[in-house]
């Protein structure tokens, strides 16, 4: 998996219908990806890491921006170090430096955030926003396994495990569930897939793009309304074209 295959042109949720477009890919095998055994072989420095964060920081964990997906928004919450290529969360970055020094030697990484799903909660069924990325999930704290606890991509049901990465596409169907009593805490990162590696700054900044326009629709109800395709079409651009004139004038805290 880390050497380019047949390339295609990267999907886009905000661009392609979902029916001409749905992927047969799901889950994909951690053992054909030369980077796993570093998170796995890390694993307990990182957990000892970001949970002494959170302890520590609590208040800096927020509800994920897309609350139609959770019955109670405040049940899933996250916090970035890099979204996208771009620095986000600095105490975060400052005080996890052996986390970040870790997954800076993946090629190709470009998101890296802590997500956390309480207990008795679950993220409704979504698709991603790209197929052009690998998803990671490395189990930091996982309260239990399938049925109580798990992930379904497509039609398939895995359980996180403590330790061990879940890699998985994005653009496909998936919900997530956590109906123990305990939270359940992972790391959660991406990383380009070698065929589109070229095109890394581009997909980052389509991608904030699209994050933006959904930030907005949030308020206006717009994103709802798939018809919508210029008006939708038309802000991505714009936000996509700011996004890109920020990174150019602000290289030292890009992920790219």
């Amino acid at each position: 998996m880390d050497k380019p295959v047949n390339r295609k042109r990267p999907y886009y949720s905000f661009i392609h219908p979902f029916d001409n477009h749905l992927p047969n890919d799901t889950f994909y095998d951690p053992a054909e990806f030369s980077w796993t055994s570093l998170l796995e072989k890390n694993h307990d420095m990182i957990a000892a890491e970001v949970t002494r964060f959170i302890n520590k920081n609590e208040r800096a964990l927020r509800p994920y921006f897309a609350s139609a997906l959770m019955d109670n928004p405040a049940s899933w919450k996250a916090l970035s170090f890099y979204f996208w290529g771009k620095r986000m969360d600095e105490n975060a970055c400052l005080e996890c430096p052996d986390t970040l020094g870790i997954l800076s030697q993946i090629p190709n990484i470009v998101s890296a955030s802590i997500s956390i799903l309480e207990p008795h909660s679950e993220i409704k069924g979504h698709f991603g926003d790209t197929d052009a990325i690998y998803r990671c999930h490395l189990g930091l704290v996982i309260p239990a396994s399938l049925p109580e606890c798990g992930f379904r991509v497509g039609y398939e049901d895995r359980p996180w495990q403590t330790g061990k990465l879940l890699i998985f596409n994005d653009a496909n169907y998936h919900r997530a569930w956590n109906k123990s009593g305990e939270r359940r805490i992972i790391l959660l990162f991406d990383v380009i897939k070698p065929e589109y590696a070229s095109e890394k700054k581009i997909i980052c900044a389509k991608i904030h793009g699209n994050i933006m326009w959904q930030k907005i629709s949030e308020f206006t109800g717009l994103y709802k309304n798939k018809k919508n395709f210029i008006t939708k079409g038309i802000s991505t651009l714009n936000f996509t074209i700011a996004w890109l004139r920020l990174h150019f004038l602000n290289r030292k805290s890009a992920w790219l």
